[in-house]
């Protein structure tokens, strides 16, 4: 794949300049993001299906203390999808040019949820980015093995949309593609839309090998009830890790710095100290 070159910053609209709230355009990709508060610098990375918004909570918090950064990953939020199909290496190699791009030179903490931990852990693996610091959120990455569910999924994948063409069945055929979806456990895949095919991308890399070469100081923050990456997963990653430490937070699922923010900005404290 080829690497990715940064081409000039772009203001848009009439709205005065607001650091807080700004676009870019890399490469004639629009990115939308937020730059607050003063420090060293966290980057906060948002989970699939989601933008910087879902970690308004978690910023707003971390603010106080840090400058912090957080974007729409292309194709969320405000930043429109990529012109061809990413793999998690152009996410990667994207969020070094963003970095370069704003002159941030030394990063203090990466902070990913779900997909953004895929991200970090490429990132970091491949030397795009040397954070002092990591959080992973309930990170994705570790390649489930195959079981019933998972093949029921693929069978679902590639046949769904035949079913639901069946005559008979075209006034019915959105909701019933969305019970076939929801039954293989597969509703990312279903609201991926034009997405389908950097999602696909996405699960089908095991990241698990490339976690060993995370050297640094690592947390990892999961709730145990989360069942978009399970906690197993949290732990095959530990295994990997040579200065990880998990913490399982009680009462909560994927959105763990949600259901249990207090609980979650407290451990971030203590690990960023």
């Amino acid at each position: 794949m080829k690497s990715m070159s940064v081409f000039t910053l772009t203001i848009w609209g009439t709205v005065p300049y607001n650091k807080s709230n700004m676009k870019i355009v890399l490469e004639g990709q629009l990115v939308e993001y937020k730059d607050e508060g003063k420090g060293k610098v966290v980057v906060l990375l948002h989970g699939w299906g989601q933008d910087h918004k879902s970690l308004d909570g978690l910023a707003a918090h971390l603010v106080k203390h840090f400058r912090v950064i957080r974007l729409d990953f292309p194709g969320f939020g405000g930043s429109p999808k990529p012109t061809s199909d990413w793999y998690i290496g152009e996410y990667a190699r994207f969020i070094a040019s963003f970095l370069k791009k704003l002159e941030v030179k030394n990063v203090y903490t990466l902070i990913g949820h779900s997909f953004g931990g895929r991200v970090i852990i490429k990132s970091i693996a491949e030397k795009l980015v040397d954070p002092q610091k990591v959080i992973l959120m309930g990170a994705a990455g570790v390649k489930p093995r195959q079981n019933v569910k998972k093949a029921f999924y693929k069978i679902i994948a590639k046949t769904g949309k035949a079913v639901t063409a069946l005559p008979g069945l075209r006034l019915m055929r959105e909701g019933l593609r969305r019970k076939l979806y929801a039954s293989a456990g597969s509703m990312d895949y279903y609201n991926a839309a034009e997405m389908r095919t950097i999602f696909q991308h996405t699960i089908d890399e095991d990241l698990l090998p490339f976690v060993e070469r995370i050297t640094q100081p690592a947390l990892l923050i999961w709730g145990i009830s989360d069942t978009e990456t399970p906690v197993a997963q949290a732990h095959a990653m530990m295994s990997k890790l040579k200065n990880g430490e998990l913490f399982i937070v009680d009462n909560a699922g994927h959105f763990v710095f949600n259901d249990q923010a207090e609980v979650v900005e407290k451990k971030i404290d203590e690990f960023l100290a």
